[in-house]
């Protein structure tokens, strides 16, 4: 046993946690004579970055066992445990975690009141979500992102860009995570036009340089748009290698429409990529028999 200082102690659990090391994690937290809010809340994080998200609940629950009070940052993490869970048992656990919020009147702050959001987005629940956003004094560009997401993933599209633009009559200054959640929105609904007017916009008015995900956002508008010759020239004119993710996108498109030789060259691409994932495999080879019948 050893009892150094604990915010010592803490930082060296929030390095394991970071590191993905969470046995040495747990044996250093046990070995912790004192423990507070911090401690616990580190451990709940690292389960949450490797995405143990049972286990992330299971640390707050033995947390409240040892009647240690929350704080805004345990919160954060037990919801996005509680939001990435399967789907009925995450949900019930989600707002038993929101009713202890309110009864033990927790104050809404920003963190707080967006990581509801995104819970009851990613749960479908929108109508609470919205709940909780309108209910909210104050509003980060993250508050924003979270409601747009939430309608973005769940069908609204149209709602979804809709706030984004009262997001910017408000003053709010928009994000790469803002731009990937509306890009989402125009793909969905096949808004082709629009999309491509807010991807240069990123840059040329927001000064934002489009990564990865935006990249994937817009093959994925030209593909469902059936616009594989732009999407092709697309991924060809990045400025950088595309990702799986995006040639996925391309690829899922070309099963779509029918584009049996574009979709052969770029599944071979992917291949190159993750040689192991069989389910590639599977992919061209129902192209393949697509094109036979």
């Amino acid at each position: 046993m050893f009892d150094p200082c604990i915010v010592a102690c803490n930082a060296m659990l929030d390095a394991f946690g970071r590191n993905g090391e969470m046995g040495s994690a747990l044996f250093f937290f046990n070995c912790m004579i004192e423990k507070d809010v911090v401690s616990w809340t580190s451990v709940m994080n690292g389960f949450l970055r490797r995405k143990q998200f049972v286990k992330g609940f299971w640390a707050f629950e033995k947390m409240m066992d040892f009647s240690v009070k929350p704080n805004e940052a345990t919160y954060v993490n037990v919801l996005s445990c509680c939001a990435n869970l399967e789907e009925r048992s995450g949900f019930y656990l989600g707002r038993q975690i929101h009713g202890y919020i309110f009864r033990n009147e927790v104050v809404m702050t920003i963190f707080i009141g967006t990581s509801l959001i995104d819970f009851y987005g990613k749960k479908g629940h929108l109508e609470i979500a919205f709940g909780v956003f309108n209910q909210m004094l104050d509003r980060e560009v993250c508050t924003w992102n979270a409601m747009i997401s939430s309608l973005a993933c769940n069908g609204r599209e149209k709602e979804a860009l809709n706030l984004f633009e009262k997001m910017k009559v408000a003053g709010v200054y928009p994000n790469e995570v803002t731009f990937v959640a509306v890009l989402t929105a125009c793909a969905r609904t096949k808004r082709v036009e629009l999309g491509s007017e807010l991807f240069r916009s990123m840059q040329s008015q927001y000064s934002i340089v489009p990564i990865m995900e935006h990249y994937e956002c817009m093959v994925d508008l030209l593909g469902r748009a059936g616009l594989l010759t732009q999407a092709t020239e697309f991924v060809n004119s990045m400025p950088f290698q595309p990702d799986a993710l995006v040639l996925g996108a391309l690829l899922g498109a070309c099963k779509i429409h029918g584009a049996f030789e574009l979709g052969n060259e770029v599944g071979r691409r992917l291949l190159e990529l993750q040689p192991r994932h069989y389910g590639l495999y599977v992919a061209l080879y129902t192209i393949n028999a697509d094109k036979e019948s």
